[in-house]
């Protein structure tokens, strides 16, 4: 079985309690129950890798709801009940600042920017002061009033129609949690005393909860809930944990003690497997370790196909603690260097920015970092900029919609941005444009930050290379005119699929309708590259099709020229490109343009894998 590398456990795993419950191993006793039959769950790869072991059932009992029973006060007992919120807001405080202090030296400092958002909701002193009025005018308990607002708070986020910002509900609900605990004074599950390796089964794990867990005993996990672009599915990700996420009534029909396998690559749970199932699994957990080792030591050879034709294979990252990654994954620079984490807390200065950008430009090490400017919506950032949120935030006034409304949030970002040029090779690219007139905003504001940056005689780079990321279906179909304004192209390929199948790509309800190999995602990427081609600019592409192994000979066939990922991809990228010939990458981008549905491209994509590149068939992604 897959052993987990040793890192500094957790003694507690936040707000859990156990199926089954016991001082002793549950495990170790009798289990009278009937033989049951091998059974395939689906849901959402949400960290790769496979493990096979025994099922240890969690559940949230004391988190199942925010409806707690009327508890009322007197007047007289109003300012104790503050005081009593008070101090388990305090308490709740302490314990995410020494979780983000653990996380950060045991991960990075990306994954522990994660807590920032529970320090903000603790912080909120609007939040907290209804919950003041609410004790004082309902005259009901502190944990009364505070679960009923933030059950409130979490169902009114979890109802808009913007993926990040549903996702931010678990956020709400974990702080909470944590709260109510505090308020409560109950004591939390331990799972410090596993016996042994466990594979955890529960209905929901939030942020905190993943954070916490005990590497050298967690196997793995499983949870009703979730997406892959959840917190709790990033967290899995950096620790290297497999797991499957979105899957339907999972809790209920796995037992403790129950044989079960994960496979993170496919989103696959498989309860009481059969002998020859786990024979099979076992063979691919050992051959994977191998294979994983082989293409770490291949990362200093070139990404280029048998024929001689290069691609330039560059990292995803979201902060500048990432370059030792960059740096060991072999990636020909950094294709994608998100902004957003800076923005979390509060809205940076200038220098803020500048230092940031400036560091990841020279941790580059001259081979190039390319900067999107702020992509978020205007509900994240609506208590700073004194605004309403967005009652439509996914098609609403976000991404650089917002920075066109909001100048004083672009400015700052667009001169820090041409400063840090003046370290090394550097390019900035505006994400989520739709149309030439914002093209021609954005450099008109970015023609008033070089006028400015001349006048108080700061260097930067007067030729730096400005483009944009294509990640809608006007975009795409309009990218012939784009083209002549720019001097590159990205294709955010995540965003491009949601908004062209109409599809919430993190709603586990509607998760198989998200299809990147669908004809039409393919015709629309290909008419991208032609519209690059006659402009003269190349094209990249940058979102999750980009690390998927069956979609690299795909896109390379199309004419894409660089393909961004994170670090962990990158080494299968680069085995697949260097096993592919360009004319038979050619020929299946055409081939799969002409396919009826996203099956028939799915299944050309897998007999191409398993022909130029066997071992990489069995850490594909499979599905959609």
């Amino acid at each position: 079985m897959r052993k987990m590398p040793l890192k500094p456990s957790p003694t507690w795993l936040t707000g859990v309690s156990m199926k089954n419950d016991s001082t002793s191993d549950p495990l170790s006793q009798p289990q009278n129950r009937e033989v049951r039959n091998e059974v395939m769950y689906h849901g959402i790869a949400a960290s790769s890798g496979i493990a096979i072991g025994i099922a240890l059932v969690v559940g949230g009992t004391n988190r199942s709801s925010l409806d707690l029973e009327p508890k009322p006060i007197t007047e007289a007992e109003v300012p104790a009940e503050t005081a009593r919120l008070n101090a388990a807001l305090a308490k709740t405080r302490a314990q995410i600042l020494e979780l983000q202090a653990r996380v950060k030296s045991s991960l990075a400092s990306q994954e522990a920017s994660i807590f920032e958002a529970h320090l903000l909701i603790v912080d909120d002193k609007v939040l907290m002061q209804e919950v003041y009025d609410g004790i004082r005018k309902q005259l009901q308990a502190a944990d009364v009033v505070f679960a009923g607002i933030m059950k409130r708070y979490i169902a009114a986020i979890s109802a808009v129609n913007d993926q990040y910002l549903k996702e931010r509900a678990a956020d709400v609900a974990d702080v909470a949690y944590r709260v109510l605990d505090n308020l409560s004074g109950e004591s939390r599950q331990l799972l410090d005393h596993l016996p042994g390796q466990r594979i955890l089964i529960s209905r929901d794990l939030t942020p905190s909860d993943t954070a916490m867990l005990d590497r050298e005993n967690v196997q793995a996990f499983a949870t009703e809930t979730g997406s892959r672009t959840s917190h709790t599915a990033i967290l899995a990700r950096s620790m290297r944990i497999p797991a499957v996420v979105g899957v339907t009534n999972l809790a209920a029909n796995v037992h403790n003690g129950d044989l079960i396998i994960i496979d993170g690559f496919i989103g696959a749970v498989i309860t009481n497997p059969k002998p020859e199932t786990l024979e099979l699994y076992a063979q691919k957990e050992v051959s994977k370790e191998q294979l994983f080792n082989q293409l770490q030591q291949e990362s200093s050879l070139e990404s280029e196909t048998i024929d001689g034709y290069r691609i330039h294979l560059s990292a995803n990252i979201d902060d500048v603690g990432d370059i030792d990654d960059v740096r060991k994954s072999g990636a020909a620079g950094i294709g994608l260097f998100r902004t957003e984490y800076l923005f979390m807390d509060k809205i940076p200065t200038e220098e803020e920015q500048f230092e940031a950008y400036r560091k990841i430009v020279a941790g580059a090490d001259g081979q190039g970092v390319i900067i999107r400017t702020l992509d978020l919506g205007g509900d994240k950032l609506s208590a700073v900029l004194q605004t309403t949120p967005d009652p439509n935030p996914f098609l609403g006034q976000r991404s650089i919609r917002l920075c066109l409304a909001y100048p004083e949030l672009l400015m700052p970002q667009l001169r820090a941005i041409l400063r840090a040029s003046a370290v090394g090779p550097t390019r900035l690219m505006f994400p989520m444009v739709t149309c030439e007139d914002e093209i021609d905003r954005l450099k008109e504001m970015l023609d008033k930050a070089r006028t400015e940056l001349r006048l108080e005689k700061l260097k930067f780079d007067e030729h730096m290379e400005v483009g944009i990321m294509v990640e809608t279906p006007s975009a795409a179909l309009f990218a012939e005119h784009l083209a002549r304004k720019v001097d590159f192209f990205s294709i955010g390929t995540n965003d491009l699929v949601q908004y062209t199948m109409a599809v919430d790509r993190g709603n586990e309800k509607v998760a198989t309708l998200y299809r990147p190999a669908h004809p039409v995602i393919l015709m629309l990427i290909n008419n991208i590259v032609k519209a690059a081609d006659a402009a003269g600019i190349w094209v990249g592409v940058c979102g999750e099709m980009a690390s998927d192994p069956r979609f690299i000979p795909l896109l390379v066939g199309l004419g894409v020229q660089e393909l961004s990922m994170s670090t962990g991809a990158l080494g299968a990228a680069r085995r697949v490109v260097r096993s592919l010939r360009m004319f038979e990458a050619e020929k299946f981008a055409q081939d799969a343009m002409k396919c009826a549905d996203h099956r028939q491209v799915l299944e050309m994509a897998d007999s191409l894998l398993q022909r130029i590149a066997p071992d990489i068939v069995s850490i594909a992604m499979k599905g959609n």
